[in-house]
């Protein structure tokens, strides 16, 4: 199948030569979580459909796109919290596709046309955005020769909604030429998107090869660099010393507990296996596994933990560089995402989270510098 390219022209010069990240709102930043979020999403559209590749001369999606095709972070309504669009090649049905993200106390998925579009009459995948004043719009049109409607979204709260639609093509052998609706004249049509686009710039993405426009897969690695600059710091070396008790009688199971751990932002962080030995033998023991099927660390409170030989290593003693990760754990068959960072390549969870997702209390004393486990029921 060979596949023909209708491109527009850009509105400002200067944007076609851009390769960097660009965001409707100047101040729009990541956090740790949103950036650890949306590097699990980039991994994972990675791992499903492979990076970046053309497909070869002869095979019917000559010259487009595949796998991981573009990415980049844009602040839809200047909520200073920058959403995550990505598109990428599907070999095995020949389109290209698209997802775009947002984060609010975890990761949402917004509702956009899963294909990109064409513009045009014939297949022509491409993404076309306008960006900025605070705002941007993800452009919807596919077969607008044919009189199909072209909508311009744009995000409020947590929805996707449409600006403005219209129609400028031929159907039932006429032509129609409408905005939201109403008729216009073709200068009408002009001015009416000119307008909503005022002092905005235009950006397409082809997804064919050497055909023009903006290159796409020129967004992924400043995309990827910023995720990392928000998800990597540096964790202090700490020693989460901790007594395990019986919240009903106040009994201890054992002295102090001294666990190696990390300090990150006030925070200690552990491994789950090591708290996992800890708790062994109480109430609230767990079970560590992999479930192969969410591809998640599956825990299963109540449950004895068999040991490995290496829980309960020695303390660190020098600060690490800490990488936020999208870490999932399947609770009881609930999963769970709480705060993680990867330290000299093992995953660090954060205690006052395990221990909310085991049914335990926290309490600190702050003299002792001892954190005292206890079940809530």
């Amino acid at each position: 199948m060979k596949w023909k390219t209708i491109f527009r022209s850009m509105v400002c010069a200067a944007a076609a030569g851009m390769i960097t990240l660009c965001t409707a709102s100047a101040y729009a930043v990541l956090t740790p979580e949103s950036a650890a979020a949306y590097q699990g999403v980039i991994d994972d559209l990675a791992g499903r459909y492979g990076s970046t590749r053309v497909a070869e001369r002869g095979t019917p999606n000559e010259g487009m796109y595949l796998g991981l095709a573009c990415a980049r972070l844009i602040d839809f309504d200047n909520d200073d919290v920058p959403e995550l669009y990505c598109a990428y090649g599907v070999p095995s049905d020949g389109r290209v596709h698209q997802v775009l993200y947002t984060y609010d106390d975890g990761l949402i998925r917004l509702n956009i046309p899963e294909a990109v579009s064409n513009f045009g009459a014939d297949v022509s995948p491409s993404t076309r955005l306008y960006t900025g004043l605070g705002r941007a719009y993800l452009v919807d049109g596919h077969e607008v020769m044919n009189g199909n409607e072209v909508r311009y979204l744009t995000k409020e709260g947590n929805e996707m909604v449409t600006a403005l639609t219209y129609i400028d093509g031929t159907a039932a052998g006429r032509q129609v030429r409408q905005v939201n609706g109403e008729e216009m004249t073709p200068d009408g049509l002009k001015r009416a998107l000119n307008t909503l686009t005022l002092h905005m710039t235009e950006t397409e993405y082809s997804y064919l090869k050497n055909s023009g426009g903006m290159d796409p897969v020129a967004t992924i690695n400043p995309t990827l660099e910023e995720i990392r600059s928000r998800t990597v710091l540096f964790a202090e070396p700490a020693t989460a010393r901790l007594l395990i008790q019986d919240k009903r009688t106040a009994d201890v199971k054992q002295g102090r507990i001294d666990v190696a751990a990390y300090a990150i932002h006030g925070n200690l962080y552990l491994k789950l296996r090591d708290l996992a030995a800890v708790l062994n033998g109480t109430p609230r023991q767990f079970a560590v596994g992999w479930d192969g099927e969410s591809s998640s660390i599956r825990v299963r409170v109540g449950r004895n933990y068999v040991r490995t030989g290496r829980e309960l290593g020695a303390p660190p003693t020098k600060r690490a560089a800490a990488e936020r990760a999208a870490s999932t754990l399947l609770v009881d068959g609930t999963a769970k995402t709480p705060s993680t960072y990867v330290i000299e390549q093992n995953h660090y969870y954060r205690l006052r989270d395990l221990a909310g997702l085991l049914g335990l209390e926290v309490s600190w004393d702050a003299n002792s510098k001892v954190a005292a486990l206890a079940a809530v029921n």
